[in-house]
């Protein structure tokens, strides 16, 4: 008889990886193992059943009748700690911060309602400002906040916000007349790209055509902002931080090309955590309020 003390978890999740991939190789990968590491439990958890898992054939691993006498019972163990990982990280996320993550722009836009977000969620807020990817199945945030890319795979629920619409915006006393060329009229750019459509990219060509010249370029939001408030020149700013300005004034209307849409992701498995789901709520209310404001309207 078998006791249930000679059995480890880790070693039945081996061979559950390694029944699911066919292959050592594979299984390991999966597990982020090495495959001598993998063989060891695999080896440990034969010798306590006291018989073989796998035939090991020449370009793949077979289940023999043990293995898939226990195979069923060993999915069921597996779905079961699936499930108490996703309850236990449920009960996490009301005692940690909840992570959004957010390109410049958004992240600006919510911290200036940083307050609001604060007293209607009940919850501490973690905001990390990138243009990187970050992983929600991986745990690399809680929410992710996207600019016209959303994910065509992975167990993601996605949502719609709203729009960002960006312009050009200038000190007031910099030019008097925007309507035509420029004339050399100093342009706080973005950094050079040649990919088109682009933010950069466009602005280079409106540069270009209003026969207006590239100053200064700088990558970062708050630096654009700060240098067309000290007069340095027209550059690009989204609608709803530019037009909060009152030094600011708009050098052309919000150009269709340049509008994009928000969504909101966020990880089936933690979507109905209580904090996940206020911030979420409070999010989408958010938006919804300045919607005008955010599209440039």
């Amino acid at each position: 008889m078998i006791d249930d003390a000679d059995l480890d978890w880790e070693d039945i999740r081996a061979f559950l990886a390694t029944a699911r991939c066919g292959s050592l190789t594979g299984a390991a990968q999966r597990l982020r193992l090495s495959t001598p590491t993998l063989g060891r439990r695999l080896k440990r958890l034969e010798e306590a059943l006291d018989g073989p898992l796998f035939d090991r054939l020449p370009n793949r691993l077979e289940l023999t009748a043990l293995g898939r006498s226990v195979l069923e019972s060993a999915a069921a163990m597996g779905d079961a700690a699936a499930a108490f990982a996703r309850n236990a990280d449920r009960l996490a996320a009301t005692a940690r911060p909840v992570r959004v993550t957010a390109t410049t722009s958004v992240s600006a836009f919510l911290t200036l309602h940083l307050s609001d977000l604060l007293a209607e969620t009940g919850a501490d807020l973690t905001i990390i400002s990138t243009r990187n990817t970050l992983n929600l199945a991986q745990r690399e945030a809680d929410i992710a906040l996207r600019m016209d890319r959303v994910p065509a795979e992975g167990d993601l629920v996605t949502r719609r916000l709203g729009r960002f619409g960006f312009t050009l915006y200038a000190k007031q006393d910099l030019r008097g007349d925007w309507s035509g060329r420029w004339d050399g009229a100093p342009v706080v750019g973005l950094p050079e790209t040649r990919r088109r459509p682009s933010q950069s990219g466009w602005v280079d060509d409106t540069v270009q055509e209003r026969g207006a010249r590239v100053v200064a370029r700088l990558s970062e939001l708050p630096m654009r902002l700060d240098a067309a408030r000290r007069g340095m020149g027209v550059t690009l700013l989204p609608c709803v931080l530019g037009d909060a300005e009152s030094a600011l004034v708009r050098v052309i209307d919000p150009p269709s090309a340049l509008r994009e849409d928000v969504h909101l992701l966020v990880h089936r498995d933690r979507r109905d955590a209580p904090a996940i789901a206020a911030v979420v709520d409070a999010l989408v209310q958010l938006f919804r309020r300045h919607a005008e404001a955010l599209a440039g309207e």
